[in-house]
């Protein structure tokens, strides 16, 4: 993708795509706005930070909290991704709804969203027939545990890379057997869901494995818990943490970054780039004045 917004650099930077979190949900970690202009405000403000992708959810997959009834989840999803159609138009960004919920899906499709997001692994069966005669990309997601539910230590699977590409695959198999198209399909390896940390750390340093499938991958590493864990923070302090993940992992353009902060990892891949030498800057790049010292409080 293509990062512009006062950026001192020329030409492109070859980064993967950034889904930006924007949660209808009071009880997410990320402390969503729900009124809808603050949401339209604030998609605007991801969309200059480099994100292309706005993934807009109405329940929270903590397991500290009850399920919610479909027509509250919807209730708070939809509105939200109706209005950032209405204000991006049908040639903006992708909207994704983030649920595992086949009736919210179809609502939330309804009302403009491209992507559907199941965090579940397609646990409902009808969201299959929401992504087949719809026609939108669906997120084929490896967890094992249902719904805001944390597995056991004794529940959870000998080796997460095998069984999850045994997964995966039966998953895609579904669908295409439904009349999805592959060209539809994202697959995400699923980090915390369903995992231990060491878990989730096994699966990321075998993300090459998810490359089998032939699909762009999606991450969503953005706050946690296998960060928090390994440097004991709260999901509010695990932005350098993400970048060290970032750092070693070897993602394509057509990947996408599920993240609560896209300028900062935005930023991320705009200095990688730089010193890597993939993009130049300009002979006669300059600070601006206003930017030399941090503003008086």
């Amino acid at each position: 993708m293509s990062v512009e917004r006062r950026l001192g650099v020329v030409g492109p930077v070859r980064m993967p795509r950034l889904m930006a979190v924007l949660n209808a949900s009071p009880e997410s970690f990320s402390g969503g706005v729900v009124d809808l202009g603050g949401v339209v405000e604030a998609a605007a403000a991801h969309l200059s930070d480099g994100a292309s992708i706005l993934d807009i959810g109405g329940q929270s997959l903590r397991t500290d909290q009850a399920e919610l009834d479909v027509e509250v989840e919807a209730g708070r999803s939809v509105p939200l991704i109706r209005a950032c159609r209405e204000a991006f138009g049908d040639d903006g960004p992708d909207i994704s709804v983030d649920t595992y919920r086949a009736e919210v899906a179809s609502a939330a499709v309804a009302a403009g969203a491209t992507i559907v997001n199941d965090p579940s692994g397609l646990r409902d069966p009808a969201l299959v027939e929401v992504v087949a005669s719809t026609g939108v990309k669906v997120v084929v997601t490896y967890n094992r545990a249902r719904p805001k539910v944390r597995l056991a230590p004794g529940d959870l699977v000998t080796d997460p890379v095998a069984d999850g590409l045994s997964v995966v695959a039966e998953r895609i198999d579904r669908l295409v057997a439904a009349g999805v198209a592959e060209s539809q399909i994202l697959v995400d390896p699923g980090p915390d869901l369903g995992k231990s940390p060491a878990q989730t750390v096994a699966v990321l340093r075998s993300l090459s494995a998810f490359r089998f499938f032939g699909r762009p991958l999606l991450l969503a590493l953005s706050r946690k818990d296998v960060i928090g864990a390994v440097l004991s923070r709260p999901p509010g302090e695990r932005s350098a943490g993400l970048d060290g993940v970032l750092a070693a992992l070897d993602l394509d353009a057509d990947d996408v970054i599920r993240v609560h902060e896209p300028g900062v990892v935005r930023d991320f891949y705009v200095m990688r780039a730089v010193v890597e030498g993939s993009v130049d800057v300009s002979e006669d790049l300059e600070l601006p004045v206003h930017l030399r010292h941090r503003p008086p409080s």
